[in-house]
């Protein structure tokens, strides 16, 4: 069986949702903004290359909780430290 590499976020009303990833992951680099309704997570991975997903944002609640499986990598983020992405939202209006 090939191993799959998973990254789990969960949310603040006690939901989660599994993501494959390409690659093994070391770290996340930085949680971008679109829109209201999706995150955009660069991910470091540990051959040195990125990967990227989107994400639902959390509904309701603030804090969410990105982790693998195997928790070697746990990454907490509050949306107030989520970074807007100007580019995208300029021709999103």
């Amino acid at each position: 069986m090939e191993k799959k590499n998973l990254l789990i976020v969960e949310y603040p009303d006690n939901s989660s949702l599994i993501y494959e990833v390409p690659k093994e992951v070391e770290a996340v680099e930085e949680i971008t903004s679109e829109v209201v309704e999706y995150w955009n997570i660069k991910l470091r991975n540990k051959d040195g290359t990125y990967s990227w997903i989107r994400i639902n944002s959390p509904s309701r609640g603030d804090e969410i909780l990105i982790r693998t499986f195997s928790r070697t990598l746990e990454y907490k983020v509050t949306r107030d430290k989520i970074k807007k992405d100007e580019f995208t939202r300029s021709w999103v209006k």
